[in-house]
């Protein structure tokens, strides 16, 4: 006794729960790749879909705020070094005209020492500032990346979200004859719940029952003939299922 399977079927299983929404096609149709088969309705999936697109909208909307005000800081400490470093110039042309009237006795050697205090009170404030730019640099760039860190996985999730919506919409995933679909408007969908199958009836295996006998003589790999409605198939043994009954 003999009997032909569909070589190339896939098996349709739910991936996502959910309740019959529309159905596109019926039992024994055959189909095409991509062809929209039926579509499940999961309100909760819809509402979590919703809810991580507002949740990274959010977030796109914070970063663009916190580099706006990053970006005004550092155009505000650029103006004060600026400031801070043409007043260290100008403090640096006093001391210097200061040494050479000091050197001719025009002015005290008092009011040398304070024209250098005030260049290095000056120089002291250059300094400080151009550190504090570095520390803001660096809590500036930790912050964006970190901001940009969670942007990515509000993205990740949102992809995970939205996989699950459009996993609702099943689709044939190969060309070929779909069997076995009893699949009904309204019906409640569970995870992993048997919907059907697809078979492409362009390649089919014969699956045959031998007599122990002849067991001994089959080997995977054996070419052979087949006469299916007086039509010869050249075939070749794929598996052995040994199991004597």
């Amino acid at each position: 006794r003999a009997n032909e399977l569909a070589l190339n079927s896939v098996i349709l299983d739910a991936i996502e729960s959910g309740r019959g929404e529309e159905i596109f096609i019926q039992d024994g149709a055959m189909v095409k790749r991509g062809q929209l088969l039926f579509r499940l309705s999961n309100p909760q999936r819809n509402l979590d879909l919703l809810q991580r697109k507002g949740e990274q909208t959010q977030q796109v909307s914070n970063l663009a705020n916190l580099q706006v005000g990053f970006q005004m800081a550092a155009t505000e400490h650029q103006r004060r070094l600026s400031a801070l470093e043409f007043e260290l110039m100008q403090a640096q042309k006093k001391y210097d005209r200061n040494i050479t009237l000091a050197a001719q006795g025009f002015i005290s050697k008092v009011a040398l020492d304070e024209s250098q205090d005030a260049l290095t009170r000056q120089q002291f404030s250059v300094n400080e500032e151009r550190q504090n730019k570095i520390v803001e640099d660096k809590v500036r760039s930790e912050a964006l990346a970190q901001m940009g860190a969670g942007i990515s996985s509000l993205q990740s999730g949102l992809k995970l979200v939205s996989a699950s919506v459009e996993a609702l919409a099943v689709r044939a995933p190969i060309d070929g004859k779909l069997t076995d679909f009893k699949l009904q408007i309204g019906e409640s969908i569970t995870t992993g719940k048997h919907l059907g199958r697809i078979d492409d009836p362009r390649q089919f295996k014969l699956s045959a029952q031998v007599d122990e006998f002849y067991l001994n003589r089959i080997a995977v790999g054996h070419q052979a003939n087949a006469m299916i409605d007086n039509k010869s198939f050249a075939l070749e043994v794929m598996s052995i299922f040994p199991q004597i009954k």
